[in-house]
């Protein structure tokens, strides 16, 4: 997933995606699933694929991208309790989770989640309809690549704190993907010392994805011995789930660290006022959100909620 490194490149992927919205690339179909809508072409540069195994008019890729995030929102909301996007101040106004699926070369990565809310002007739609919003490339076969899911947890962490450093939200938003995967997992690389010393967080503040394996799976892993989701009837609903295929979304009940993760996330959620202060910032810009400021910020919070462990 591409987090955007300024309002310039947010703005001019937008408005190539958005090409395809206004129909100049083909003509849009939905598949909705309560708040939660898929748009999809089927001719031109973004046509997904048209397998359709069970015959109900909808393709299977795009019935797979749904049913994925559908899951994701029942396993993350429902069943662990991390903040609803739909619920939290910044977000609060949105009336959909809108999904479109377009070309890799467009998105130039997996999946493109937005930190803002967007107007898209859908057909059908009352004026002033804003929507919560990501991308998912039509390359992406959501049985075996858990970039929707990946997607959701950005807007979980949008819709909770303005942070945006890398290591933490591509980090978090990597382990998250353990939810609805094979593992309940990924990498782990011990530390050497926690907490860590100054030379180790440097190089930690420079991480992406690979913040996952170096610091945050080692410590839902420290945090969490037993691993396992906690039975719920969101979680029945989601253990009855299936892709086109007939494989389960939810592929088994283990999860290290879904507690410790959430305590982390809605810690920044609580401290974001402090930072900005502390920080001297005067808006949360792009820069900001990114700002080498944050991570001492970001590293006290994690250290403060595994003291409290």
């Amino acid at each position: 997933m591409i987090i955007f490194s300024s309002s310039l490149a947010r703005i001019a992927i937008l408005s190539a995606l958005l090409a395809g919205v206004t129909g100049q690339a083909g003509e849009d179909r939905v598949h909705q699933q309560g708040k939660i809508r898929v748009f999809y072409q089927t001719e031109g540069e973004h046509a997904v694929e048209r397998d359709d195994r069970n015959q109900n008019g909808i393709p299977d890729q795009v019935e797979n991208v749904l049913s994925q995030t559908v899951a994701a929102q029942l396993l993350f909301v429902e069943t662990l309790g991390f903040p609803d996007p739909f619920q939290q101040e910044r977000f609060r106004a949105a009336s959909f989770l809108d999904i479109h699926i377009r070309h890799k070369n467009k998105l130039k990565s997996n999946g493109l989640a937005f930190d803002e809310l967007q107007r898209f002007n859908k057909l059908g739609d009352p004026t002033g309809t804003v929507s919560i919003a990501f991308s998912v490339a039509s390359s992406v076969k959501a049985e075996s690549n858990l970039t929707p899911a990946h997607e959701f947890f950005h807007l979980i962490q949008y819709s909770t704190t303005y942070f945006k450093n890398n290591w933490f939200a591509e980090g978090t938003a990597r382990w998250s993907e353990a939810g609805l995967g094979v593992d309940n997992l990924g990498p782990v690389r011990e530390f050497v010392a926690w907490p860590l010393p100054k030379e180790q967080s440097s190089a930690l503040f420079k991480m992406s994805y690979e913040a996952s394996e170096h610091f945050w799976n080692p410590l839902a892993a420290k945090s969490d011995s037993k691993g396992l989701i906690p039975d719920s009837p969101a979680l029945k609903l989601l253990q009855s789930m299936r892709y086109t295929d007939g494989t389960a979304v939810l592929k088994d009940l283990r999860f290290t660290g879904w507690a410790f993760i959430r305590a982390v996330v809605i810690e920044l959620g609580k401290i974001d006022d402090l930072a900005f202060r502390e920080s001297g910032y005067t808006e949360w810009s792009e820069a900001n959100q990114f700002s080498s400021k944050n991570n001492s910020t970001i590293l006290r919070a994690v250290e403060a909620v595994v003291s409290h462990q």
